[in-house]
């Protein structure tokens, strides 16, 4: 369900031109959705930054709580957010194309709009791209959870290609259903909720209460990921600790004996969130330019990962796997690199991966750009500065201090 969220930020990106300033910010995701539910719900609603803090914690709490005092139960957990996935998409996709305005094909398939006021179609069309590349966070989320995970260089690469195929198909037909339903655009890109897919749902159902309900699946959807993302991220601090990559590696790899869980991790990545969620007290743009570094630093990680594939792959470097390829070691300095059991073989892969890499070339450069044409400074994208302050730390950090500890990804052999 949250591929509705991304259709709903294409039209930001493409749609009309903003009037002011709130409007632009709000395009650019700087009012939660919960928020905006609560004003079509309450048109009295009189939003407060504070309150976006308490419900941006609240939202983390929930999270942690699932990955550490009932960490045992988040196998089922996942599992239960798979159906209500797919529950969801129907919840949601029957009652906007049953009810809703259905627009001609030829206005679906044949009419544009360059709201950014770029001065080509073109232009606007990459400069859009953005709101699909939100489709595509967390693919590799499995990746991160491989070291839990039995026979992880099969399931692993498996899992993410299912994701991906389901998500696919459910993303495609939940984007043409808001295509073909739209009704009002300019109500919708001019909602006082700030999410034009909400003002979508309520013409589609005409009442706020039908509305407010498939908005619901919307939110618990993206509640449920929030899950997931902890997981994650905790997960991937407690790795770069363990490798000696990090500041205080010595503390954060150490994994809870009762729940083999890694609280210190969830703690610390949480106590960062909340740390970050007080920016927003003082200026909501500020925050939102330091999270705009999650979308320009994944698709960079992606790319230095697909470029290094590429090359090697093209340089004949990589064996083929045999089964003594899980009896010896292999991929680590100074061993030879070898295919795991999962790999798409011979042109099919360097297709595959020569794709991959021009694909985040061209999503990576217009990542930078703002979403319209003369920012502001409110509008303005500070994902470049946010990529470079973390960049020139990370080398300061690792010449002054990490290239003595850090010697490459830790090792960890079975002796038996």
């Amino acid at each position: 369900m949250n591929d509705v969220l991304e259709s709903s930020m294409e039209l930001r990106v493409t749609g009309v031109k903003q009037n002011n300033d709130e409007d632009d910010m709000a395009r650019l995701g700087k009012v939660p959705v919960l928020k905006g539910l609560i004003t079509l719900t309450d048109s009295t609603y009189d939003p407060k930054p504070w309150q976006s803090v308490m419900l941006y914690r609240a939202l983390i709490l929930f999270a942690v709580i699932i990955n550490t005092a009932v960490s045992s139960w988040l196998p089922k957990f996942e599992a239960m957010i798979l159906i209500l996935h797919i529950l969801g998409f129907f919840g949601v996709l029957f009652p906007l194309v049953i009810l809703g305005p259905h627009a001609p094909a030829s206005e679906v398939f044949q009419k544009f709009i360059n709201g950014g006021d770029w001065p080509t179609y073109g232009l606007s069309f990459f400069v859009g791209l953005l709101g699909n590349v939100f489709a595509f966070f967390g693919a590799d989320g499995a990746i991160h959870m491989a070291e839990e995970i039995q026979d992880a260089a099969v399931v692993v690469p498996r899992a993410i290609v299912f994701s991906i195929f389901l998500n696919g198909i459910l993303g495609l037909g939940m984007a043409l259903a808001l295509l073909f339903c739209i009704g009002d655009i300019d109500a919708a890109l001019n909602t006082t909720t700030h999410y034009p897919f909400m003002e979508i749902f309520l013409q589609a159902v005409g009442n706020v209460t039908g509305a407010a309900l498939m908005i619901s699946i919307v939110i618990g959807l993206g509640l449920c990921a929030t899950v997931g993302q902890s997981a994650s991220a905790s997960r991937q601090l407690w790795a770069f600790s363990r490798d000696r990559a990090v500041p205080g590696w010595r503390h954060l790899h150490r994994v809870s004996s009762k729940s083999a869980v890694p609280i210190l991790a969830i703690t610390v990545t949480t106590i960062i969130a909340y740390i970050l969620a007080l920016i927003i007290l003082g200026s909501s743009t500020a925050f939102n330019d330091i999270v705009s570094l999650a979308v320009v630093g994944l698709f960079a990680s992606y790319f230095n990962v697909a470029v290094l594939l590429l090359w090697r792959r093209v340089r004949g470097d990589i064996k083929p796997y045999t089964m003594d390829s899980e009896r010896v070691l292999t991929n680590v300095p100074g061993a030879h690199l070898t295919w795991g059991p999962w790999h798409i073989p011979g042109v099919f892969g360097v297709v595959t991966n020569s794709v991959a890499v021009v694909y985040l070339v061209v999503i990576f450069f217009f990542c930078l750009w703002p979403l319209s044409n003369h920012p502001t400074a409110a509008t303005m994208n500070y994902s470049s500065l946010m990529l470079g302050t973390v960049m020139i730390f990370s080398v300061v950090y690792y010449f002054a201090w990490a290239r003595k500890v850090y010697s490459g990804p830790v090792i960890q052999v079975n002796n038996n």
